[in-house]
């Protein structure tokens, strides 16, 4: 089934195109990359097969080029947050862009047209409780502009129910893997630095992802759910004290006793938000952010469950617990042994145990993060681009459009260098969130993930795999897994590109190993073709690392000296004993290709 999803990039649509992709449908995106979060999405979306459209839906002739050949059409793009920007961008896009994307639909005979509306409809909700929850039926009332002009997209919407199958949805407040917004509030619980603010009885009523994403297919697929307007909730509400302490209870973190009282911080809301409005700047602290505290919603999903049999299946402290997963494994937040967690047991290879990040022998130092660098983090840009310029580029496929994985990215210098030479697919991953923003800050592709488990979850192809220091720490079975991962990830002709340490060289070889724990093996060129034909590569090439690459430095020139002639010193010192060794350099480089399969 062709299905198009608007806002396709935010929390909600990324994960509904995931979900719909792994299902085997064909996705089209319509959405913007406005921020890193956006950005991210975008890249993994890509990488997962969607087809992806940038541009807003208030451009009439992208949107109905967005709509041609679709069946289904999930509308999530809207303006909901942005700060300090006119009224009249909300109309534009949550009423004037719906009604773009209705007139398109008609045209192009969509089957299905799902809203995406918000239960802010209903304004502030105080006036409910859990003897009168918010329905369907209860009476509307937004108290901001977000609100307003949600409510008058809805009407829009309904309104084309001659011409076209419409569905609107009412959301509560979504969770779950893939949010960044409540990765404050999860962060600021695990540092300790988060105390309650006010009495903390207020209501919410979240709903999980996963459900979420349940309730809108049974919107698309059920008949009789045409022409209706549905509320989405998750199971129970819970007040804010409950919410925080279920959230503490799965990082285990103890919070402090310290309340502090609601007034206070109201008024300080009040006084940063005069002082910053001349500015155009958010302030840190504003009356918006403190409805978490005050406001309270309990909502009745009763008329999903009778006509769609919508169940949601995640109560909080489930949800709670994937979430915190997530967090972890994206480096949003800290994990208490270092390392990332993953939940998910990978396929085994070679008949081994499955190879996991969780399981890796290395624990101080994750190995699929960059950790060699400069001080001055910009200057590396320079300096490293100067290294890899001269050791990697010659051994990649000239083609331009070639599809370049950098495992290891850390602050993206060799995606930086690939970009300015003009390759156009590359993806950089590094499991450091800190690495990875000095990258997406430059406008490189780069995004958090785990080597092995974004290997072993991505769907494409590359036609180059670049590592680090990966093999370095892993053990000699974990090594061998992961070289078959990567393997299976190339395409026919696909090239790896990974360095080692050189246990050869009598200088630094013998304490390769022992100058970081977490390291657990060096090569000679021998052992590194060994292991790479082995794991299925063909053509392997063993090379040397050059570090004296910096040649408007005159001092260099001496390093290269020295090092040519320490080079021919154990040359001829290794052949003395009846070995062929040739490479001497701190690291040597291999590289090896993926051939045509067998059988």
């Amino acid at each position: 089934m062709q299905i198009l999803i608007t806002g396709g990039t935010g929390f909600i649509g990324s994960r509904l195109a995931l979900r719909l992709l792994e299902e085997g449908h064909s996705v089209r995106v319509l959405a913007q990359a406005n921020n890193e979060a956006e950005s991210q999405n975008r890249s993994l979306l890509e990488r997962e097969g969607a087809e992806m459209i940038l541009a807003s839906i208030t451009d009439r002739s992208r949107v109905g080029e967005a709509v041609q050949g679709v069946e289904f059409v999930f509308h999530l793009a809207a303006a909901q947050h942005e700060a300090n920007v006119p009224d009249q961008l909300f109309y534009d896009v949550n009423v004037g862009g719906t009604l773009n994307l209705l007139e398109a639909c008609v045209e192009a005979g969509v089957q299905r047209f799902i809203h995406g509306s918000t239960i802010g409809v209903y304004g502030d909700g105080e006036s409910h409780s859990l003897e009168k929850p918010i329905t369907e039926g209860s009476p509307t009332a937004p108290s901001n502009i977000y609100g307003t002009t949600k409510l008058e997209g809805e009407r829009l919407v309904l309104s084309y129910l001659d011409r076209l199958s419409v569905v609107v949805i009412r959301i509560s407040e979504v969770y779950g893997p893939g949010d960044q917004r409540l990765a404050k509030l999860f962060r600021g619980i695990q540092k300790g630095f988060f105390f309650k603010i006010g009495p903390g009885q207020n209501l919410h009523h979240l709903i999980y992802i996963d459900d979420l994403l349940d309730g809108f297919w049974l919107a698309a697929t059920q008949e009789q759910g045409i022409g209706e307007t549905y509320v989405l909730s998750g199971p129970d509400p819970l007040t804010t004290d409950e919410m925080i302490e279920t959230v503490a209870a799965g990082l285990n973190v103890v919070l402090p006793p310290a309340r502090a009282p609601l007034a206070l911080f109201n008024g300080a809301a009040v006084i940063m938000e005069t002082l910053f409005k001349p500015t155009g700047i958010q302030p840190p602290l504003h009356r918006r952010r403190m409805d978490f505290f005050q406001k309270s919603f309990v909502l009745s999903s009763e008329k999903a469950a009778t006509e769609l049999g919508f169940r949601p299946q995640y109560r909080f402290e489930d949800g709670v617990a994937k979430t915190v997963a997530w967090y972890t494994e994206q480096g949003l937040l800290a994990s208490p042994n270092g390392n990332h967690t993953h939940t998910e047991a990978l396929p085994p290879l070679m008949g081994h145990t499955p190879l996991s990040s969780t399981r890796l022998s290395a624990r101080m130092e994750q190995f699929d993060s960059f950790w060699e660098g400069p001080e001055d983090i910009e200057k590396g840009y320079e300096t490293f681009g100067r290294f890899y310029r001269e050791n990697y580029l010659p051994y990649l496929s000239k083609r331009r459009d070639s599809r370049i994985l950098s495992i290891s990215c850390g602050p993206g210098y060799f995606v930086n260098v690939l970009k300015e030479v003009g390759y156009s697919d590359v993806l950089g991953i590094d499991s450091e969130y800190k690495k990875v923003k000095y990258a997406v800050d430059r406008g490189l592709n780069c995004l958090v993930a785990n080597a092995v488990e974004f290997l072993d979850g991505s769907r494409v192809a590359f036609d180059a795999i670049v590592c680090e220091q990966e093999l370095n720490h892993l053990t000699k079975e974990e090594m061998v897994q992961f070289l078959q991962l990567c393997h299976s990830k190339l395409s026919v002709g696909g090239t790896l590109l990974v360095h080692g340490l050189n246990g050869a060289n009598p200088l630094t070889g013998s304490d390769a190993s022992a100058q970081n724990f977490d390291h657990f093996n060096t090569f000679t060129e021998y052992s590194f073709q060994q292991v790479l034909e082995y794991t299925g590569f063909e053509r392997v090439r063993i090379f040397p690392l050059n570090l004296y690459v910096f040649y408007d430095n005159p001092l260099n020139y001496v390093g290269l000296a020295i090092s040519a002639a320490l080079s021919l010193f154990f040359r001829v010192g290794f052949m003395l004993y009846g070995k062929k060794n040739k490479n001497f350099t701190k690291k040597i480089g291999a590289v090896g290709v993926r051939g045509e399969d067998k059988n």
